[in-house]
């Protein structure tokens, strides 16, 4: 191919040409020398496709972007099958849609599907050495993956926090009690967010980030600089980048577009951001004034500046930084979008929210909260959160892995450097396994589907809302614990209604990845006499 470049570079006058001009006939250049290469191996192309999984043919330079791009995946799906071949631009891919085809993949070749492709945003603002992105299989991932499962994400740690968890729910319930006085509608979706943005920062670091004082929580600039960071952190960590399926056009990506220095410009804000939540020499005073102290509950932060991940070392300051606002990221919005999508589907439901208050009365009662020890003798509500979980993903599409080895499945071989793609938009509404799978229905999981076990990462395929798999996401059991415990009280301690002369709007809408409600779910709070306000 560089040939067949410079042969046709030559052809032009290059130094009587401006940079623009220069760029893009450079671009003509490059892609009708890529229309020669197509055309001259098609048959080879056509040959190898014959062991894949089926799948349209791929444009040329573009691959299937296009159709991907307009939203046509789910028809594509329907017409080819569970395991589907696709050419995002230059790069292969394999979309997985149902659960027996998940099963089969991945029992036999997840250790060869549990990598992440490169991409130019997980290159600069991770550097590929957090939990996340790091290469697996490799040494990093494994020991980070070691430390989360063991000391920072393990069941003992998660439930050492359950009193920060419930201090913090506590705190926000008086914005409820409030709005319940006032009889005004709350914006649900807003105080979910602040709710459990504030039951993070303070496992991470100890300090809330929303309606503290001045004594436990950050300043108001501090509090902004937040805001905007999630929000562009949504945006760029993300971003779907035409160099990072058409390598080529890296130059029109990073330089033209601007795409390397807004990325590195986000990751200096981020390192000073992160500097001013963690308080890193702060939790190192801290730790050694602690140590003593037997009933001093260290947060994540603690644990992650005490314990040694990579050659008997701690994480460096750089990384420890990075992990730490991933943990920030990860674990906010996932969480509130799940039960304000809970929430919603309850209120839509009167027949629904009333069983699952009337079995959280049975075994709560009404002098108290609901505590997370509850939650295992709530069976229907547990249904309830398995069906969220199933009909409304977080993001229809997993973040996509990469094959480290050739893998097989029905029979159709996977190569090498394929990127593997759980559709769970599909798997989670699979014909095959559930009945009616639009309709929310959470006596399924009482019925029919009562074993599914959506926190284990090598069964149950049929219910996969923390990804599945050696690269299933390790704060499945805090983001679990998290979406009943707040779902249970908020059903439990207040009655719901539309506002006045409004309508619950349950369309959905993609925001930035997420799959999340088109409008924030408003709803009037009422508390419900005799039961606890906060």
């Amino acid at each position: 191919m560089t040939g067949l470049i410079e042969t046709s570079a030559a052809l032009i006058d290059w130094q009587k040409l401006s940079y623009g001009t220069a760029v893009s006939a450079l671009l003509i250049v490059v892609l009708l020398t890529e229309l020669l290469l197509y055309v001259r191996h098609a048959r080879v192309r056509a040959q190898q496709r014959k062991d894949l999984p089926p799948g349209p043919w791929p444009w040329p330079i573009v691959g299937n972007l296009p159709a991907v791009a307009n939203g046509n995946l789910q028809q594509l799906v329907a017409k080819f099958g569970p395991l589907m071949s696709l050419r995002l631009g230059s790069m292969p891919c394999v979309v997985v849609s149902t659960a027996e085809a998940v099963k089969e993949l991945v029992r036999a070749n997840d250790e060869r599907l549990s990598d992440r492709p490169e991409t130019l945003s997980f290159r600069i603002i991770t550097d590929y050495k957090t939990i996340a992105t790091a290469p697996s299989p490799g040494k990093l991932w494994h020991k980070l993956r070691s430390f989360s499962a063991k000391e920072l994400l393990s069941s003992k740690r998660v439930a050492s926090y359950e009193g920060t968890r419930r201090d913090e729910l506590s705190n926000m319930m008086h914005v409820l009690l409030e709005a319940s006085d006032k009889g005004e509608a709350l914006n649900v979706k807003q105080w979910l967010f602040k709710t459990v943005a504030n039951s993070m920062t303070r496992m991470l670091v100890n300090k809330r980030i929303y309606h503290g004082n001045e004594t436990n929580s950050y300043k108001e600039e501090v509090k902004e600089e937040f805001n905007r960071w999630l929000q562009d952190r949504k945006r760029y960590a993300l971003a779907h980048l035409i160099s990072d399926f058409v390598p080529w056009l890296r130059f029109f990506s990073e330089t033209v577009q601007g795409w390397r220095p807004r990325l590195e410009a986000f990751v200096d804000r981020q390192t000073v951001l992160g500097v001013k939540l963690l308080e890193l020499e702060k939790h190192r005073e801290r730790g050694v004034e602690k140590e003593a102290d037997s009933s001093y509950v260290p947060d994540f932060v603690d644990v992650m500046l005490k314990t040694p991940i990579t050659d008997g070392e701690v994480l460096e300051e750089e990384f420890l930084i990075k992990q730490a606002m991933e943990f920030f990221a990860a674990g906010t919005e996932t969480s509130s979008t799940a039960i304000e999508w809970g929430l919603a589907e309850l209120v839509a439901h009167p027949e629904l929210i009333k069983r699952a208050r009337e079995e959280i009365d049975a075994v709560v009662g009404s002098d108290r909260l609901v505590q997370e020890s509850d939650i295992p003798q709530l069976p229907f509500l547990q249904a309830v959160v398995k069906e969220t979980f199933r009909v409304h993903s977080f993001s229809p599409l997993s973040i996509p892995r990469i094959s480290t080895a050739p893998a097989e499945a029905f029979g159709y071989k996977i190569p090498s450097g394929t990127r593997i793609v759980f559709n769970l938009h599909a798997i989670h509404r699979d014909p095959a396994v559930y009945e009616n799978p639009d309709k929310f229905d959470p006596d399924r999981f009482l019925l029919r589907h009562l074993d599914v076990n959506h926190l284990a990462a090598f069964d149950s395929f049929e219910l996969i809302p923390f990804g599945v798999g050696r690269r299933m996401c390790p704060g499945f059991n805090l983001g679990n614990t998290v979406v009943h415990f707040i779902l249970a009280n908020l059903i439990h301690s207040y009655e719901w209604s539309v506002p006045p002369g409004g309508k619950l709007d349950m369309t959905e809408a993609m925001i930035t990845f997420a799959l999340c409600l088109k409008n924030p779910l408003t709803l009037v709070p009422k508390h419900r006499d005799g039961f606890p306000a906060f």
